[in-house]
């Protein structure tokens, strides 16, 4: 608690308490809402943007044009990217990466869309694109409503390129590689890798102290595979769909958090617990302060059933 009241203290000093602030929740944690918005200059050209309530964005800006990774999950939200972007360029959009087929990682593909950007993305993620759009739009409902944002104004805006295992885009002298080691988090997922700068964007798979959700993953061990792999690449900065800029150390963690959460889950199952004796005795405690821990009756939940059905609840057709 005194923890928490500190860093409140500090974020009333600077400024970045929202005025709009609620009651914090029970266990004296700042809510996720009043960590503000930062954009970050992360290499010369290349732009960051740490959304912590909702999905993190990149862009690269060159002398030909700008790439952009991910839309936001709304038109209205897409727009507002749109302007932090126009803070540090005038120059035309010419791609959007889609790097998987979470609606708040794509459902604003049509403002960019509008300004003339050629959509790139992993086959599987358009698969998943078709295959779950309207489940992904129930997913947000209670977002939308809250936000008074309409619905109807998301459009299915899909890929125009895609590729199967790797894709390299040059843009004014810089080199950005799409590449696709399989399943991690979610069929399709892209890794953004700048070779220059040493610095990738991990999507789905990798979000700095945030747990993920699991219905989506056809292997989890192949997803921890592909974080010990990409921590062990020549990268000194990891900018994740969520969360903020990790490290080495940080893509480790959460190979080993999923590696316990898999073998836990497994242990349970194996001694023929039911879901809901799953969720009332095995709590996973040991990783309770990373963000979205309080969803974990729904991580069990899914998990569950891939376990036991062989099959993600939102699984490629």
């Amino acid at each position: 608690m005194k923890k928490a009241l500190k860093c409140v203290a500090m974020l009333l000093a600077f400024g970045l308490f929202s005025s709009a602030f609620a009651q914090a929740p029970a266990d004296g944690s700042v809510l996720e809402k009043d960590i503000p918005i930062a954009v970050t200059e992360v290499a010369p050209g290349l732009f960051f943007q740490y959304h912590h309530q909702e999905s993190n964005n990149a862009w690269l800006v060159t002398d030909e044009g700008v790439l952009v990774i991910d839309s936001r999950q709304h038109p209205k939200r897409a727009e507002e990217l749109l302007a932090a972007i126009r803070k540090t360029t005038n120059k035309p959009i010419k791609w959007v990466i889609n790097t998987h087929a979470h609606g708040d990682h794509y459902f604003g593909n049509s403002v960019f869309k509008r300004e003339g950007a050629l959509f790139v993305g992993h086959r599987d993620t358009v698969g998943m694109m078709i295959a779950h759009f309207d489940t992904e739009m129930k997913r947000r409902s209670g977002y939308f409503k809250q936000m008074k944002y309409d619905p109807a104004e998301v459009k299915r805006v899909l890929p125009d390129l895609v590729y199967d295992s790797k894709l390299v885009i040059t843009l004014g002298g810089r080199t950005v590689e799409l590449i696709y080691m399989g399943p991690g988090q979610n069929p399709g997922d892209t890794l953004v890798y700048f070779p220059q700068e040493k610095i990738i964007f991990t999507g789905g798979p990798f979000s700095k102290q945030s747990w993920p959700n699991p219905s989506f993953t056809p292997s989890m061990s192949n997803w921890v595979a592909m974080l010990r792999k990409i921590a062990g690449m020549d990268i000194d900065k990891f900018l994740g769909g969520h969360g903020d800029i990790g490290n080495k150390q940080d893509v480790l963690h959460e190979a080993q958090m999923l590696e316990d959460f898999d073998a836990g889950m497994r242990a349970a199952v194996n001694k023929g617990m039911t879901k809901d004796e799953i969720i009332k005795n095995v709590k996973f405690e040991k990783y309770k302060d990373v963000r979205n821990y309080y969803r974990m009756n729904l991580f069990i939940s899914s998990y569950y059933y891939f376990l036991t059905t062989g099959k993600p609840e939102n699984a490629l057709p």
